[in-house]
């Protein structure tokens, strides 16, 4: 990608980043949403050379710029620990609720794997990314009425299949 090109495409999508990170919690201000935009910029713009082979550059950016909020928030709201707090009860899951959490997320990637892939696209942004109908509609080209009809289908073949693959291991 030329020089020309990142530039004029860095502004509109710094603005998107913004939003969409502002969105992501309450915890994060204008500046910190800021810091992110412009860090993911300079990420895209140190791997330039390899943009071109994304599918798109905009939804590489909005997952690279959700990644560095969620590092920065976890930065932020990095525990600190006292003596107090060894003596309180434990309320971790118990090893069974950890193993059934483990085999129903299993279950939910192997589902989302067989889905079409304009399917899985979809899901993807609006569920891991976060991004809206329209944000989706405008990146994958299509209306706002088609990406809901195919995350609708989306949702209820996974549901199906979510639920025989429940009741096989009963």
């Amino acid at each position: 990608m030329e020089r020309n090109e990142f530039e004029s495409m860095a502004p509109p999508l710094r603005e998107r980043i913004v939003a969409m990170v502002i969105r992501m919690s309450a915890d994060i201000d204008e500046d910190l949403a800021d810091d992110v935009a412009q860090d993911t910029l300079l990420r895209l713009w140190t791997m330039r050379e390899r943009l071109e082979t994304y599918r798109s550059v905009e939804a590489l950016a909005m997952v690279i710029a959700r990644n560095r909020a969620i590092d920065l928030l976890r930065e932020r709201s990095a525990p600190t620990i006292s003596l107090d707090d060894f003596d309180r009860a434990d309320h971790s899951p118990t090893p069974e609720e950890t193993m059934i959490g483990h085999e129903e997320a299993d279950a939910l990637h192997r589902i989302l794997s067989t889905l079409p892939s304009g399917q899985q696209a979809v899901i993807r942004m609006k569920h891991i990314e976060g991004l809206e109908i329209n944000e989706i509609a405008s990146i994958t080209g299509s209306t706002p009425g088609a990406i809901r009809v195919t995350l609708s289908r989306a949702r209820h073949h996974i549901k199906e299949l979510f639920m025989q693959s429940q009741y096989e291991h009963c």
